[in-house]
């Protein structure tokens, strides 16, 4: 490879979080469109080019539940295992995406601080309009609860009770371990 290619691969994995060579997508900052956008086109580039392991590394306070379910349904359909590393943290929408890596290859650093609340939104409008919203994002919410009874060691209720009311539910990596949500806490070289 010249050096120049190299470089080219280089800066691309530093500006857009993607080493295809390394197999990695790290999903820093916000889950939104952009980050999400990058993430599953990295997701198809990688799983076309071999069929060895992709790993996530994730690091977010969270954002946008539907950007999180559509890389969620990304990584549970291409034809790839998907390894999820949780870094830092790991909050609101971002603990489904580590939850949904395949099992026994999910990941948390020792010093992860997750968090899960209910969603919240803007409401304005139309009554109508509002209580729709409403009832969407409800749905949303039980939705990710569903998920996560899927994916771990916990059932429904347990997660359903992160989405209720006006609290931020925080934990640590151990708890995440025992939950389920991760698999191994990683915390050697």
């Amino acid at each position: 490879m010249t050096q120049r290619k190299f470089t080219n691969e280089l800066e691309a994995a530093i500006e857009h979080g993607i080493d295809v060579r390394g197999r990695r997508i790290f999903l820093h900052g916000d889950v939104g469109e952009d980050s999400i956008g990058t993430a599953i086109r990295g997701l198809y580039v990688m799983s076309d080019m071999s069929k060895d392991p992709i790993e996530l590394f994730v690091t977010s306070y969270g954002g946008e539940i539907d950007e999180s379910f559509a890389l969620h349904d990304v990584c549970r359909t291409i034809s790839v295992p998907v390894h999820t590393v949780a870094l830092g943290k790991c909050m609101s929408a971002a603990p489904l995406l580590v939850a949904a890596g395949q099992h026994g290859e999910r990941y948390a650093s020792e010093n992860t601080l997750f968090m899960l609340h209910s969603a919240s939104i803007d409401l304005d409008g139309s009554l109508a309009n509002v209580a729709m919203t409403a009832k969407a994002e409800k749905d949303r919410c039980e939705r990710m609860d569903r998920l996560l009874a899927t994916y771990t060691t916990m059932d429904y209720r347990h997660w359903a009770r992160f989405s209720k009311g006006d609290i931020d539910h925080y934990f640590d990596a151990e708890q995440a371990l025992a939950w389920g949500i991760i698999d191994h806490i990683w915390s050697e070289k």
